[in-house]
């Protein structure tokens, strides 16, 4: 539900989307002239994410806390409510005017938290996984990519949507821009069998990275000061804290025994 969620959000009152677009010089940026900079940001969640693959993930508990870990090859523009697509991995495209190729054009020195630079191959593979799941590994937004007959790497920083019939262009752009698809490297993947629920942690390209995890208790991810978005993030770093649901209504019998998170039972 959550996935299917998501794609309306991107797709509601969308702006359409141009066949060509060139964002080479593009870099995101708050929409206030002078943003603040520092300073950690603590969340409470009240569920640990289920497991630590995205793409097979459905629940916000999942992206919540690992999606500033990512980045994916285009996103939803965060400064008007995700109507525009705009540039992440991918600085610019180009649509064929029969709406069976996507041609994306990759920024170059993107490097993943392990030092490794981004490509075209990395991305192929995320998609192909996501496109044709391999044998026991279940992504429930594979049905929006139907039509995806083929993804293709003319070089090094191209990659190519191949469609055996046209779609819309703001299905399609809304579907790739999901932030549930995020870019994983190839070395990862086929280091893990294509399975990444139980690696807790693993290289990605986004602006924070995972310092420190204690399961229900916290994960600590801190500012990537190699990250390719010049400025971002204007955060220290992001904590993540595991609170448990609370009402009033709530008697001792709900808490466990000697536990004072769940506050004063009622008498």
């Amino acid at each position: 539900m959550a996935g299917a969620y998501a794609l309306r959000w991107g797709l509601a009152d969308a702006a359409a989307v141009p066949l060509e677009f060139d964002g080479s010089k593009f870099q995101l940026a708050a929409a206030e002239p002078n943003p603040k900079r520092g300073g950690v940001l603590r969340v409470g969640i009240p569920l640990r994410a289920p497991h630590f693959d995205l793409h097979q993930s459905g629940t916000f508990f999942n992206l919540g806390s690992m999606a500033c870990m990512h980045d994916c090859l285009i996103r939803h523009d965060p400064r008007d409510g995700g109507k525009t697509i705009i540039p992440d991995l991918a600085h610019s495209w180009e649509i064929a005017k029969d709406g069976k190729t996507y041609t994306f054009h990759l920024r170059q020195g993107v490097l993943f938290h392990d030092g490794a630079e981004l490509t075209s191959a990395d991305v192929k593979v995320t998609f192909d996984r996501i496109v044709k799941p391999p044998s026991g590994i279940s992504i429930p937004r594979t049905i929006l990519f139907k039509a995806v007959e083929e993804i293709a790497t003319p070089d090094k920083y191209t990659v190519q949507f191949k469609l055996a019939e046209p779609r819309p262009v703001n299905f399609i752009m809304a579907a790739i821009a999901s932030g549930w698809n995020v870019i994983v490297s190839k070395k990862t993947l086929e280091e893990n069998n294509y399975n990444l629920r139980k690696l807790e942690s693993y290289p990605a390209t986004g602006p924070f990275k995972s310092v420190k995890r204690v399961e229900n208790e916290s994960w600590v991810m801190e500012k990537n000061p190699k990250y390719w978005n010049k400025g971002l993030p204007y955060l220290d770093g992001i904590e993540f804290y595991h609170v448990l649901p609370f009402s009033p209504e709530m008697g001792r019998q709900s808490c466990p025994t000697g536990s004072t998170m769940c506050g004063s039972p009622i008498r």
